[in-house]
Formats: C-alpha cells, structure tokens, sequence
C-alpha cells in the first residue's frame, strides 16, 4: 500500500512562539495569546487545528463540487470547539477537544439534492476530518544534544 508523507519542522523562536515549515517553503508561526505567557503573534495550536479542519473541508468540498459538476459562488465554514478549562492544570483531565462543531454556508444555483449529496460526501473524503474522528497512533521521540 503506497503512502503520501507530510511532514513539518517546527522551531521555538522564543516564549512560546514556534514557527513551522513544510518541505514545499511554507511556514506558519503558532503562538499564545498574552494571557496565557505568548506574545499573540499566531493563533494557537487548538486554534491551528480547527483552523486545519476549516480549510480541509473548504477544500475538499471545492474538489468534491467540482467533480459532481456544481459551481458554488461562495463557501465559508465556521469552526469552534470545546476544551476543559482544567486541561492546562490537571493531567486527570482530557486535554483534547471534547466536541467540534462547524457550519458550513454554501452559496450555489445547484439543487438542494445535489448540494446534499455533496455536504454528505464531504466528511468521507477530508483527512483532517478523518484524523479528528478516529483513533490515530501517535508516537514521539527526543534526542538531548
């Protein structure tokens, strides 16, 4: 079975500023807001991730319309998520989104059929959606130099 590899690097400029950099010359810089110890430079990594799954159900709704022949005029998802307020202080408790909601607003002269067959295959098909709602195996490693 062949694989697409992603890969970023990111580096800690300083505080808690990161900036990150794909293979392809792209980079993004993460940070926090002042009150949590950042200099509010960048969205932060919760942010970064449903920011992540806006854009890859915009993208994968503009390929999926594209291929079922509908032309869409305008599309805007909105994203927010949950985290327990305690997550940051307490490692009895889940630190990860409890629940994402997100609504998509599509402007097009297609039938609402064919706009809801395409709203419905669109999970299906978008990575990050996918990653969010599965389990996935993640391991780490460091090296002390």
């Amino acid at each position: 079975m062949a694989y697409n590899k992603y890969k970023v690097n990111s580096n800690l400029e300083s505080g808690m500023k990161v900036k990150l950099n794909n293979t392809r010359g792209h980079e993004i810089i993460i940070d926090e807001p002042e009150a949590m110890g950042g200099t509010d430079e960048g969205m932060n990594p919760v942010e970064i991730t449903l920011a992540s799954l806006a854009g890859c159900l915009s993208i994968t709704t503009a390929f999926l319309a594209k291929k079922m022949k509908i032309e869409i005029d305008s599309l805007s998802i909105d994203v927010e998520g949950d985290i327990d307020e305690k997550a940051m202080t307490s490692a009895e408790v889940f630190s990860g989104f409890k629940k994402i909601r997100y609504n998509i607003k599509i402007e097009s002269n297609s039938s609402q059929d064919k706009i809801d067959k395409l709203i419905n295959s669109v999970e299906d098909y978008c990575p990050v959606s996918d990653t969010l709602i599965r389990s996935v195996d993640v391991k780490g490693d460091y090296l002390l130099v």
